[in-house]
């Protein structure tokens, strides 16, 4: 089992394999069950996890290894091949790229049969005290560069500073038919869940019964199906950042809604804050 190291601030398992040949870029292979206290997911962490797999494992190297990332959701098996931008002078990856590989084409890379089952020895993290969740609210032009999975035209990675500032001068209203994401309009839907988990919060209300309170409010009955989809997603889906822009730490959770956000030029949004 492969656990991050302390340094990396953050907490995340997997079963690592490492496949080396003499002249061949050595290919290391990540399983994980997301969901089962491995912490940080192959997806939310594919830069961080490989790029300390390379310092710590290929420290010479002027590449990191090919990375496969294999993660195992009850039946479902998700098998990819991630590639990065590399900064080969710090170690350090960006921009990850996802592709869908064959257990027969991973077995020709390394030369044999390869086994992608998460495998024994997992030691679950000792359980630390949870920090406790709170609503606030973040402007949307600080929340961190997404770097979206989904391969959606719309869904281009990054959004350039001047980007971001032009949307915030000339912000777009109404939905598009391209995605989910950008189907409605976020400033009407991110304007009452901030203000109303605002209410819910002076009111007294727990970060849990939050949710009900703001679905249940008066004012959110007269929503669109979409509308009312955006704010539940707000609500209980929660958008999670690590830390504001320009840093590159990335989310949590939520990378395709803060892509829609800053594409429409929303100026502030509720978020998932975890205190101290």
């Amino acid at each position: 089992m492969y656990r991050l190291p302390p340094q990396a601030n953050r907490q995340g398992t997997f079963r690592l394999q490492l496949f080396t040949a003499p002249g061949l870029r050595p290919v290391a292979i990540a399983t994980q069950k997301p969901g089962t206290g491995e912490g940080a997911s192959l997806t939310n962490a594919a830069e961080t996890y490989a790029a300390t797999v390379w310092q710590q494992h290929f420290p010479d190297d002027p590449e990191p290894p090919i990375w496969l990332a294999h993660m195992i959701i009850d039946d479902m098996r998700d098998l990819t091949m991630v590639t990065f931008t590399v900064d080969p002078a710090k170690h350090t990856l960006r921009e990850p790229q996802w592709r869908q590989i064959s257990p027969t084409s991973v077995d020709a890379l390394v030369g044999g049969p390869v086994d992608l089952e998460r495998g024994s020895g997992f030691t679950p993290p000792e359980i630390e005290p949870d920090p406790e969740p709170t609503y606030v609210a973040r402007w949307v032009m600080m929340l961190p560069r997404p770097a979206p999975f989904r391969k959606n035209g719309c869904m281009a990675a990054g959004v350039p500073w001047w980007r971001r500032l032009g949307r915030q001068l000339v912000p777009r209203r109404g939905g598009r038919d391209c995605c989910w994401y950008h189907g409605g309009d976020w400033h009407t839907v991110s304007n009452l869940a901030i203000r109303l988990a605002a209410q819910a919060k002076a009111s007294g209300v727990s970060f849990e019964d939050t949710p009900p309170y703001v679905l249940d409010h008066p004012d959110s009955q007269g929503l669109t199906e979409w509308e009312r989809e955006a704010l539940l997603s707000l609500m209980v889906d929660t958008i999670r950042p690590y830390a504001p822009w320009p840093r590159r730490e990335g989310y949590n959770n939520g990378q395709h809604r803060a892509q829609a956000l800053l594409d429409a030029g929303v100026r502030r949004i509720l978020i998932e804050h975890l205190a101290e």
